[in-house]
């Protein structure tokens, strides 16, 4: 009979250890406050508090275009010439992204994409970007562009985390 009792506290004290574990992380976790646990802070992944934020498209292509451009300069030390043609390239590009992304946006509709269509949305942005790139090396100096593609490398690297 000891031994049963044992076992039984042993068992219950298991359980209850278990049941508040479980608890505390799911606690720690809950959707929409963030990370801190409780109540308190935390952004969702749209920079938001609340969880009913819808996802905010891309920046003004003016405003993108100006934004690129003036790191540009300041990072890159452009020329006047070269900061000429990089301002109506960056706007030019900006503006294409822009369709683009209207475009998809349009064929997505109200349906939640597929994978195969996330993966060939992708691959039109990063289509875009190459070209960009080619018209932006043949303005740049070698240094300037090496530059650049470490800059817009590290970015996307950012962006994945």
């Amino acid at each position: 009979m000891l031994n049963a009792q044992k076992i039984l506290k042993c068992t219950l004290g298991f359980l209850c250890f278990f049941l508040l574990s479980v608890s505390y992380t799911q606690a720690q976790y809950y959707p929409g406050y963030g990370r801190g646990g409780g109540f308190g802070g935390g952004l969702n992944r749209y920079g938001s508090e609340f969880d009913n934020v819808k996802p905010k498209g891309p920046l003004d292509p003016d405003e993108l275009a100006k934004e690129e451009t003036k790191w540009m300069v300041k990072k890159l030390k452009l020329t006047d010439e070269q900061e000429i043609l990089v301002s109506s390239l960056n706007e030019d590009y900006a503006y294409q992204r822009k369709d683009l992304y209207d475009r998809i946006k349009k064929d997505f509709g109200l349906e939640r994409p597929t994978p195969q269509q996330i993966s060939d949305a992708k691959a039109k942005m990063t289509d875009l970007d190459e070209k960009q790139n080619k018209e932006l090396e043949k303005i740049l100096t070698p240094e300037q562009y090496k530059i650049y593609i470490e800059k817009k490398e590290a970015t996307r690297k950012k962006a994945k985390q």
